[in-house]
């Protein structure tokens, strides 16, 4: 649905049924606003109940992206995940980056992804760092352009 200003409100759900979950289903909101051509901030809630999941999985992250000039751009992701009946509800929070660049020929993007999580799965345990770092390409078919938005956010 979109909202004045440049606001754009998703509501989706999902019934399902996977090997790891059995049946399940999920509830998911998206809340976009644009500011100028250049920037987009997107919040994301998700929950998640299945016949194995310890009550409600829940998600939630605040995603910036912005467009470069050049066929290029960043973004930047804060999140939180966790199980509402698990014995660490709060079980991950973290922050990632992304870079976007038009490489070699205009339906070939790669981009570079590093980010850093603290886990805990046990209340005895210690959150330390957990660092990462990705490197993808994406490729565009038929009438696709490059975005601002990488797929894997």
């Amino acid at each position: 649905h979109e909202m004045a200003g440049g606001t754009l409100l998703r509501l989706r759900e999902t019934a399902f049924w996977q090997n790891s979950e059995d049946f399940g289903f999920t509830s998911r909101i998206d809340l976009e606003r644009t500011f100028d051509e250049r920037w987009l901030a997107r919040w994301t809630a998700s929950a998640t109940i299945s016949e194995r999941s310890e009550g409600v999985r829940g998600y939630t992250a605040l995603t910036v992206y912005r467009e470069l000039p050049g066929e290029r751009a960043v973004a930047v992701q804060a999140f939180t995940s966790g199980e509402f009946d698990a014995a660490v509800p709060l079980g991950e929070y973290g922050l990632r980056a992304v870079f976007r660049q038009q490489i070699l020929r205009e339906w070939l993007v790669l981009e570079l992804r590093p980010g850093v999580t603290w886990p805990k799965d046990d209340p005895t345990q210690n959150r330390t760092p957990s660092w990462g770092i990705g490197v993808g390409l994406e490729m565009f078919f038929g009438e696709g352009r490059f975005q601002a938005r990488p797929a894997t956010f």
